[in-house]
């Protein structure tokens, strides 16, 4: 049932702001405390479903139309509303090609006639929710990791850094660690997962991270790479159809996540995304930021995500090469209001229902006069 604000919104015109993410895209109205709706970022195609970002060559539908076909979807199918002479708040990925952001803008602008449009970094978005100008953002999404800083409202791109470890990377490591360790009750006889030859889709790759695994502390998790005795949680029963059961042990329901923490052959991880940021940052920068960490992105709601997060940080911090080149004691971490897979785009919330921001839009009538979309790097067209 619609809800009175939310028709109240609808007829007024709010301004609309929509997070198109990798695995999932929100959107609502400006002024709204979290999203209307939270979908995954898929369309039907070739009568199935695929995701809006997945490259297939052989597909008839280009990448255009996955993206146009999505934009309808949320319009026309979940919000139940006209995108004509609205404005248009796009909170979009650091990294995001500047074809895509030229293409959102002919979607947005010329198809469905929007009267305005304006992107926003989610980074730089996720701060708004802070009441302040300046912190270390960590994005941990679906398939990367990304650190900006942001420093009196200006995002530092140029320190911006990114490891392709994040909520995807789980997914691999459970359907690993299935195939080594999980077993198999179908049809009343039990066998080995791995001689099922059940390969899990996404979906239930993330239903049984989300209702199964959770993060180690960091004692325990030390024990566990030293190889050393260790008691195991409790394996627990998870149905995958209805005459099928997956037995998933302890183990992999503790450690499954652990590869967010492991250094690659370079030495980096998530944690050190945090350290190494804060070396190239500017001396009188440093603690600032270090004081002012805000951690966002659906991965981050792991159970128990943040305080191993914070022991990493502070057991890293003592050794080499940080230990003679970072004097900080402590790192501070804020608690934004609101769920932190959505952080980003109640910032953009925020922002789309300030007055400025009609000046720092691109317009139709601009748009349809030159089809520039300005940098928001340099604040230059391009």
């Amino acid at each position: 049932m619609t809800s009175f604000i939310d028709s109240l919104a609808a007829s007024e015109k709010a301004v609309i702001v929509i997070d198109i993410g990798q695995a999932y895209t929100k959107f609502g109205f400006a002024g709204s405390s979290s999203p209307h709706h939270i979908i995954p970022t898929r369309i039907i195609m070739d009568g199935k479903t695929k995701s809006v970002f997945e490259y297939n060559s052989n597909s008839m539908m280009s990448h255009d139309d996955r993206l146009t076909e999505l934009i309808r979807l949320i319009f026309y199918k979940y919000s139940l509303i006209n995108c004509r002479d609205r404005r248009i708040v796009i909170v979009e990925s650091v990294i995001t090609p500047t074809r895509i952001r030229h293409l959102l803008a002919d979607i947005f602008l010329k198809q469905f006639e929007a009267i305005s449009l304006v992107f926003i970094p989610s980074h730089l978005s996720a701060t708004y929710t802070l009441g302040r100008n300046t912190a270390l953002v960590l994005d941990v999404g679906y398939k990367e990791t990304q650190i900006m800083p942001v420093a009196e409202g200006i995002p530092l791109a140029i320190q911006f850094d990114s490891l392709p470890c994040a909520g995807q990377a789980i997914h691999k490591q459970i359907q690993f660690l299935l195939d080594q360790y999980a077993s198999v009750t179908y049809q009343g006889k039990k066998k080995l997962f791995n001689e099922t030859k059940i390969k899990l889709s996404e979906d239930i790759l993330e239903d049984i991270k989300v209702r199964c695994c959770f993060i180690s502390p960091f004692d325990r998790a030390q024990i566990f790479t030293k190889n050393k005795s260790l008691e195991y949680t409790s394996s627990i029963d998870y149905p995958f159809n209805t005459d099928t059961i997956i037995h998933i042990p302890g183990t992999i329901r503790e450690f499954a996540c652990e590869v967010l923490f492991e250094q690659n052959i370079d030495g980096k991880s998530i944690v050190t995304l945090i350290l190494d940021t804060l070396l190239q940052a500017p001396i009188d920068l440093r603690q600032q930021l270090a004081d002012h960490i805000l951690v966002i992105g659906g991965t981050a709601m792991m159970p128990g995500f943040l305080h191993r997060f914070n022991a990493e940080l502070n057991h890293l911090i003592n050794q080499s090469p940080y230990i003679n080149r970072l004097a900080i004691k402590q790192f501070k971490f804020h608690s934004p209001p609101g769920q932190l897979n959505y952080i980003a785009w109640l910032g953009g919330s925020i922002f789309g229902a300030l007055d400025t921001l009609e000046d720092q839009s691109i317009t139709r009538s601009k748009y349809l006069e030159n089809g520039i979309v300005p940098d928001w790097f340099t604040g230059e067209s391009i």
